[in-house]
């Protein structure tokens, strides 16, 4: 066998292997979805209202400089997150396959609040669907403060007052791959803060 052939042989015997180690159970191969966090409320910080003052804010003369208490009512918040779902390989899984759709089952919410404060929401669990096709952008709402919390300290202590508390909420989402076993996790960070505005449900709807 001449020189050129073996050293042929011996590149065809390498690219089989690759090919062979490539389709293995240990391959990346096997991870077809490559999932993220590509939007957070639009981009923007997240500011909380720990009270909705209703319609109006203070009493009817005479009483003018007094809160009106009886209208006022706590909303919980949700927030919009878009979620990416991109092809691990375009060639082996171009895009709009199904083998790399993806499903979100749930996420982690923690917040870390600055300066010192104290932490406005405590930890919690959230479930969830969402469904991402591969080679798609879903967007979908999560649970972002839970109604209870504030109903009790440090949220409670905010209202009818100029009080704030600024933080960071760290938030991990929880799936898999909706034709594999292939699990996965992927964080996302944004600044909210916590305050009672003291607008109204009008002052709002003339905001937008």
């Amino acid at each position: 066998m001449s020189r050129k052939v073996k050293v042929a042989a011996v590149a065809s015997a390498l690219l089989l292997l690759a090919v062979i180690l490539s389709c293995s159970e240990d391959s990346n191969y096997d991870q077809r979805a490559v999932v993220f966090v590509s939007s957070v409320n639009g981009g923007e910080p997240y500011l909380c209202d720990v009270l909705n003052q209703g319609d109006s804010l203070y009493m009817p003369p005479p009483n003018t400089t007094t809160f009106k208490t009886s209208d006022d009512f706590i909303t919980e918040d949700q927030i919009a997150i878009s979620f990416t779902n991109r092809p691990y390989n375009s060639i082996v899984d171009p895009e709009n396959s199904t083998l790399g759709d993806f499903l979100v089952t749930s996420y982690e919410v923690v917040f870390i609040p600055y300066g010192g404060a104290a932490v406005p929401v405590p930890p919690f669990v959230g479930n969830t669907s969402v469904f991402i096709p591969s080679g798609e952008t879903v967007t979908s709402g999560i649970l972002l403060v839970p109604f209870v919390a504030k109903t009790v300290d440090p949220l409670v202590s905010l209202q009818y007052t100029a009080g704030e508390i600024m933080s960071r909420v760290h938030i991990t989402f929880h799936g898999h791959e909706v034709q594999t076993s292939n699990e996965s996790t992927f964080e996302v960070d944004m600044s909210v803060n916590f305050a009672d505005p003291l607008t109204t449900t009008k002052d709002q709807k003339q905001g937008n």
